[in-house]
């Protein structure tokens, strides 16, 4: 088992909220513009 101190608790939460705060929308939009991208390269 591995022991965190409060300091790593508190950076870990907040990573989490972080992630979780992420649209899945917005994930899907910027991937919808790189693919355009990479097809207008060839």
């Amino acid at each position: 088992m591995v022991i965190l101190s409060d300091d790593e608790v508190a950076l870990i939460r907040s990573i989490l909220t972080a992630l979780r705060s992420i649209k899945v929308r917005d994930i899907d939009k910027a991937l919808v513009i790189l693919a355009k991208g990479d097809r207008g390269g060839n």
